[in-house]
């Protein structure tokens, strides 16, 4: 269970088609999604655990429901069926639905005894116990983001930004007092940007929130102490960040960033160029792009300032790499500050959303690789363009 504590804003492509499921679960054990959904796509039969990863890629949560549950019947102490609880656990996670996504690590832990799983118990027993995130009202809206997303939780006006690499919203505990909120402690350990663990935190559970024409109840909060970044040189009630469950909820959102203004709901679905370039790794959106033709992935984080390129990133592009020149790069976060070995790059053209972006001065990280990607996209790529989209049914990043 791939519980991620986003505090501040990483698969290759394979064939295109496979003839054995041996092939497939290749792909599946080397992050291959996009390769997978591509094969899945144009064979005539496939196993249902294959097809019901492809579907829960995909946000199908239906289909993925009713495959992924069927591949855990046919042989529940397989790595298929170990495999499915997860996906299913975390694919009822980020859309909030936490009954279900308990009940999945419930599962794995009788079935497997799964440490991962037994560390994530805790916080979805609270996240659950509150009840899912329930959508009272959804209507399209446009609001003004230039200092955040105007949200009202419980009554009371915060400014939060969004962040597609949190799977649950976060805040200081500074705004927790402000709002009202009861924390309950839970013993999960996480860890973030920087690498440093973290022994557990604290949850809030928003009984209300409103931003524009959402309205939503039973919002989860990870609360963070805020004398700490990213929090300790903001104000208090713009301390925190809006994570995936809601971001879902909203559907799409259209972003512009020099304007300050954000849409979302069903009416940003309507110009889709069918990019398709967007799916699902557990609790995270993960991109499909490109760097002087070779296809990359990259977990797609709204809440980090930079992007961070990793190891597979190197081994795609080693003469780029080679080229560069070799230092040390701080990464800080929640935790503190720690230092990697990293490769300074020259001016980098990112192919991302239909887009052509570059970046001057990007690194490599050599010894900081904590997820499946090449890297981990941020604000310095997504802020180039005039428009960002982001459709979470059509499945598709667009930079206009």
């Amino acid at each position: 269970m791939n519980l991620r504590i986003a505090v501040v804003g990483l698969l290759c492509l394979g064939s295109a088609a496979a003839q054995t499921p041996d092939e497939l679960r290749k792909m599946v054990d080397a992050n291959q999604m996009f390769a997978l959904r591509d094969a899945v796509e144009h064979e005539t039969k496939v196993g249902v655990f294959y097809r019901g990863a492809v579907e829960a890629y995909q946000n199908e949560i239906a289909p993925a429901r009713k495959d992924l549950e069927r591949a855990i019947r046919n042989d529940p102490h397989s790595k298929e069926a170990s495999d499915a609880r997860d996906m299913l656990a975390n694919m009822e996670s980020r859309n909030g639905h936490y009954r279900e996504a308990l009940h999945w690590v419930e599962d794995a832990i009788a079935a497997t005894n799964s440490g991962d799983a037994k560390n994530a118990l805790a916080s979805f027993r609270v996240f659950a116990l509150a009840g899912d995130i329930r959508v009272v009202r959804l209507k399209s809206s446009t609001v003004d983001c230039k200092d955040g997303l105007p949200i009202v939780i419980n009554g009371k006006p915060v400014s939060y930004g969004f962040d597609t690499g949190g799977a649950q919203s976060v805040m200081g505990e500074s705004d927790a007092t402000m709002l009202g909120l009861a924390l309950q402690h839970v013993g999960t350990k996480a860890r973030e940007s920087s690498g440093t663990p973290i022994p557990g935190f604290d949850v809030a559970i928003a009984k209300d929130l409103v931003i524009g024409g959402l309205h939503l109840r039973n919002v989860p909060f990870i609360v963070l102490d805020d004398t700490k970044e990213p929090f300790v040189h903001v104000p208090v009630g713009r301390r925190g960040l809006i994570g995936l469950p809601v971001l879902m909820a909203m559907q799409a959102v259209s972003w512009q960033p020099a304007a300050g203004r954000c849409e979302f709901g069903p009416h940003v679905r309507d110009a889709g160029p069918g990019l398709r370039n967007l799916l699902f790794e557990g609790s995270t959106p993960v991109v499909q792009a490109s760097v002087d033709g070779k296809p990359l992935t990259f977990a797609l984080d709204t809440g980090a300032k930079d992007t961070d390129l990793n190891p597979g990133f190197a081994k795609a592009l080693p003469d780029l790499v080679q080229a560069g020149k070799k230092e040390t790069r701080p990464i800080i976060g929640y935790g503190g500050t720690n230092n990697y070995d990293s490769v300074l790059l020259g001016p980098v053209v990112f192919r991302v959303g239909g887009l052509d972006v570059t970046l001057n001065s990007p690194h490599v990280l050599t010894s900081h690789n904590f997820g499946k990607f090449d890297g981990n996209l941020g604000n310095d790529i997504l802020d180039q363009a005039n428009t960002l989209v982001i459709d979470f049914k059509a499945m598709e990043l667009r930079l206009e």
